[in-house]
């Protein structure tokens, strides 16, 4: 799929189209307000909800390149089966973590269509935003499988650039 996509995978893309919105919709909205004289308040409220959505990508981007924050000095200090053990544990708990706020994040979107909550200056259902938290998690956790499969194909520990210095 990656050739189809430049080699970038649809995270990526998804999360630039979505920051270039941001920066367009803010950047119009700067000229509209300073150079026309007029503001338009459903700009502001369009480009947080774009930023919302690009950093939970930004989260599934960094998940795909195992590039997360961690304290890894302890890490260089352990053997490699040992530091593989160690990082799966790690991923191991942070899935847990995700599965609780997948199903958490499911049923609060499922009771904003029961319950909606319109959106003051748009007008729509408030749901369409928050409904990024279970899918941010969960492609957040396919990605967080991803890795640790690859690197118990290859035997390596994270891909951190910093390690070893």
């Amino acid at each position: 799929m990656r050739k189809y996509l430049g080699g970038r995978t649809p995270e990526e893309w998804l999360g630039a189209i979505l920051m270039t919105i941001v920066v367009a919709l803010l950047g119009f909205q700067v000229v509209a307000r300073f150079g026309m004289g007029r503001s338009y308040s459903w700009l502001e409220e369009v480009s947080r909800f774009a930023f919302v959505w690009s950093v939970y990508f930004g989260f599934v981007i960094a998940a795909e390149a195992d590039r997360h924050i961690r304290v890894s000095l302890h890490l260089e200090l352990l053997p490699p089966k040992a530091r593989l053990v160690m990082l799966t544990l790690a991923d191991l708990i942070w899935l847990v973590f995700n599965a609780v706020v997948i199903w958490h994040g499911y049923w609060f979107t499922m009771s904003m269509f029961e319950f909606p909550y319109i959106s003051q200056t748009t007008g729509i259902n408030l749901v369409w935003v928050q409904m990024i938290v279970p899918i941010g998690f969960t492609f957040m956790s396919v990605r967080i499988l991803q890795v640790m499969i690859k690197r118990w194909r290859t035997g390596q520990g994270p891909a951190d650039a910093r390690m070893g210095e």
